[in-house]
């Protein structure tokens, strides 16, 4: 008894799935069996249609990261059992960005279905082509009898990338970065070959792009760095990033009146990483962009719970001049303040100097102005900022530099710097907060200067959103109220 699948043939001769149920039953003394057959080709055809859209990419058709994944097991399994070599290539398209950023998504999907014909027409049958997120791809190639084989591939595929893509009535050019890494000589399981390939695919972006064989005197150099940067792009997906805050202190009051977010890593393996370790590697691969819009999420989620609580607070967030200068910070922001309902005062965003002087960041920086957002001038006295330009700059808040405010009460010029800036910041009607406070001197030579406000160790380090909490609930004025902590972010160690 039971439910059997086999295949059925009509008159005409052709095949079908067919459902064959027996059941049984006792009618006095008789033992009856009854079988039931159903043509199940529509409920078949259905699952296949599911089981092949959870396998591949809807945009390209190329098989996804979960069907390549199976694929390589496979194709180690087979190499051992043959004593072959195959290749794993990695591939990352150059300026796709830029592409997708000045023509539209549209047109961008466009050109990923492109690309992908091109690597079908150069890729023979028995080789993978696999896209595994946004502009990034994969190939397994398994009839490999040398690595020059494998690499006389990746070149075939760049060479087919060379000619100008036709995208509706624009013609674009991208090229491509391909990492190779072999089976046996470079690893011999999936993650290891993966993460070569990875290492060698950022060792050719970081070229100008080409093709580049993993090689084991890469590892001290590059491996560590390229590897994070591989694992950066999975790092918000996974829950991995996570937000500090530290506060910002009226001096003379004492009052935390704003709170600077500040990003980490909890790294499965390097543990909490501090934003220099990792904030140049996603300006460089990218990741920059999902990372900002991250970021601004999830502070201004932060704020609003904060301020259900009753908790008068503002939030500040230092931004990147990558996304200023390519203007994609606007529309993140106008999201984000969307999204959360929050009043645009309560968000400062904080540039540097050199970036605040470039004329590429000024409609940016006067759209942002007129949304509401405060703007803060970052790391005060370290650029090259002329009064006059300074004058026109929208910004509210200048922030000296600690390397100034680390040397009150020692050094004279120190003292002489942040006297002046404070007489400059308020001749132009700015707030003047004071970086990296460290000591109860430096306080007393801030507050007889007339700066407004300081930041750090003095008032407190970077530290989770509940030991945050904690602490703005005893900030004067506020009231005592339950606020439920960000689930990524309750268990990260300061």
């Amino acid at each position: 008894s039971g439910a059997h699948e086999t295949m059925g043939k009509r008159k005409n001769g052709s095949l079908f799935p067919l459902e064959f149920v027996v059941s049984s039953m006792h009618v006095g003394a008789r033992h009856l069996f009854i079988a039931t057959m159903r043509d199940i080709s529509e409920r078949k055809a259905h699952t296949d249609a599911l089981e092949y859209q959870a396998l591949h990419d809807a945009l390209t058709g190329l098989p996804n990261r979960s069907l390549f994944g199976d694929r390589l097991r496979q194709a180690l399994l087979s190499a051992r059992r043959n004593q072959r070599m195959f290749g794993v290539l990695l591939l990352d398209l150059d300026r796709f960005k830029d592409i997708n950023d000045a023509l539209g998504h549209d047109r961008g999907d466009s050109l990923l279905q492109e690309v992908t014909a091109r690597l079908r027409g150069v890729l023979r049958a028995t080789d993978t082509i696999a896209r595994l997120g946004g502009d990034e791809f994969a190939v397994l190639t398994t009839d490999a009898k040398h690595p020059d084989d494998v690499v006389s591939t990746a070149r075939k595929i760049l060479a087919a990338l060379e000619g100008p893509f036709a995208i509706g009535d624009q013609m674009v050019e991208t090229g491509a970065s391909i990492g190779i890494a072999l089976y046996p000589v470079h690893g011999d399981d999936p993650g290891t070959l993966l993460r070569r390939a990875d290492v060698a695919m950022y060792v050719a972006k970081r070229g100008g792009g080409g093709c580049s064989l993993y090689a084991p005197e890469q590892e001290a150099q590059s491996l560590r760095r390229s590897g994070l940067a591989g694992e950066l792009r999975r790092s918000i997906p996974q829950g991995e990033m996570t937000l500090h805050y530290q506060p910002q202190v009226l001096l003379g009051s004492g009052t935390v009146y704003s709170v600077e977010a500040l990003v980490r890593w909890n790294h499965p393996r390097e543990g909490l990483m501090p934003p220099d370790r990792f904030i140049p590697m996603t300006e460089e691969t990218g990741v920059i962009h999902p990372l900002t819009a991250w970021a601004l999420d999830s502070a201004l989620n932060q704020l609003c719970k904060w301020l259900a609580a009753g908790i008068d607070v503002s939030v500040a967030l230092n931004v990147s001049p990558r996304i200023i200068e390519d203007h994609s910070l606007e529309e993140m922001v106008a999201q984000a303040l969307e999204a959360t309902k929050v009043e645009p005062r309560r968000l400062t965003l904080e540039i540097t100097e050199g970036v605040a002087m470039a004329a590429a960041a000024a409609k940016a920086l006067h759209t942002l102005n007129e949304m509401g957002v405060r703007l803060s001038l970052d790391d005060f006295g370290t650029g090259y900022s002329s009064l006059l330009y300074l004058m026109r700059l929208p910004v509210h808040e200048i922030k000296i530099d600690r390397s100034f405010v680390s040397g009150l009460g020692t050094e004279p010029d120190s003292g002489a710097i942040v006297r002046s800036a404070v007489g400059l910041g308020h001749n132009l009607g700015l707030r003047v907060v004071a970086e990296g406070l460290q000591d109860r001197l430096a306080e007393a030579v801030l507050i007889e200067a007339g700066c407004d406000a300081a930041q750090g160790f003095l008032f407190g380090r970077p530290v989770t959103d509940v030991e945050m909490t904690t602490q703005l609930m005893t900030n004067p004025g506020s009231k005592a109220a339950t606020v439920e902590p960000s689930p990524q972010e309750g268990t990260v160690a300061s």
